[in-house]
Parts: C-alpha cells; structure tokens; sequence
C-alpha cells in the first residue's frame, strides 16, 4: 500500500529542512554497491504548449539527503548512512535529469531547458526534502520521498509563485533494505511527477482565455 499527501505552503518559497545524520551503519558485504532512479513517462504527447519555454533550475536537497549514500530513518531525530550503498551520480543531477526528461515529454512545456544563459518564459525550483528508508521500529518499512515545486515567471523571480504544491509519498516495502528503498523510490517518483504533471496540466487549463 502507498500513501501520498499534498501540503499546503503559505510562503513562496519555503527553506529546506535541516537536520543530522547517524554515524554510518556496517555492511556484511563492503563492497560498493550502486544505484539509479530511471523512470521513463512512456509516450511523448501528441501536442506541445507553443512559446512556453521553461527553464528548470537543478533540483536541490536538503542537506542531510544530499550527499551519494543511502539514508534510513532509525529513530524520530536519527539518520543513518548505509554504506556502502550509493547512488551512482550525484543525487541532485539524477533528479534534474529525470524531471527534464519528464517534462519534455509531457507537452506542457513548448521546450524545458536547464541553460541559464538562454531566455525562458517560466522557471521551476524544485526541492527534495526527504529522501530515506523508514526503519523505525515502531513504523511498517517505507520508502519515503517528499518533493516541493515552485513554478515562477522568469521577468520577475521575487514575485509570488504561479504555481505551487508540495508532494509527499510513503511507498510501503516489504523489509527496509536499500534495494527494496530505492525500488520504492522509483516508484513513488514516477507516480509523483505523474501527479505534478496533472496539476500543472489543471493550472494552465484555467490560465486559457
């Protein structure tokens, strides 16, 4: 079973979540093991926004989530690294590379770009604020990840958002393992940018004259 959650955000833009982590956890095997968030939104659509190019800034993460290796929750406060389990790229570029290659896809956009050097109508800021495997012992195993989305017009950056949601997914596992986790991951992000899509689909259907 899944559950997703939509918040709420009465600020433009909200700061990420701080927080520390656990000392890193033992393996049985130490040998590096790698992995990848590769989703794919399938068919491209049929018809393409005219003159709505987008300018998609790199996603961010929170600190504590930011850096290769996976991370599960073990106690309300506490975060530990589970070495040798890695992504192999940086997490932020996966996330970046992911979402553009979703919004290409998807037709709402006549064009998604991630140079800062060439003119945009919109511009996305996105933010992963939790990314981790629950492990708790008084919570069922979950994958959890939480994404915020701000969509802004590129003339003026200061202004309030056009459009914005926040998205939260606890994908339920069978045991908190970093591939069961990240397999969760893969599919909560897939249903969660399918949900971002339909909500910026809705946005820009009441935006029609």
């Amino acid at each position: 079973m899944k559950m997703i959650y939509r918040m709420v955000w009465l600020l433009a833009v909200t700061s990420l979540l701080t927080g520390c982590l656990g000392l890193g956890s033992k393996d049985d095997d130490d040998s590096p093991h790698y992995y990848v968030i590769d989703i794919d939104r399938g068919s491209v659509a049929t018809e393409f926004a005219k003159d709505r190019v987008l300018f998609l800034k790199p996603v961010r993460l929170t600190s504590h989530f930011r850096g290769k290796t996976v991370v599960f929750r073990v106690g309300d406060d506490e975060y530990r690294q589970q070495a040798p389990h890695e992504f192999f790229a940086d997490p932020q570029e996966m996330f970046t590379e992911q979402l553009k290659r979703w919004l290409q896809k998807s037709g709402l956009f006549s064009q998604v770009i991630i140079d800062d050097r060439a003119q945009a109508d919109m511009v996305l800021e996105t933010a992963v604020t939790a990314l981790y495997g629950d492990q708790r012992e008084q919570f069922s195993p979950q994958a959890v990840l939480e994404m915020q989305f701000f969509l802004m017009s590129s003339e003026d950056n200061n202004a309030q958002p056009l459009f914005q949601t926040a998205l939260r997914i606890e994908m339920d596992i069978e045991k908190t393992t970093p591939p069961n986790v990240v397999k969760g991951w893969k599919q909560g992000l897939e249903e969660l940018f399918a949900t971002v899509e339909d909500d910026l689909s809705g946005y820009f259907t009441k935006r029609r004259p």
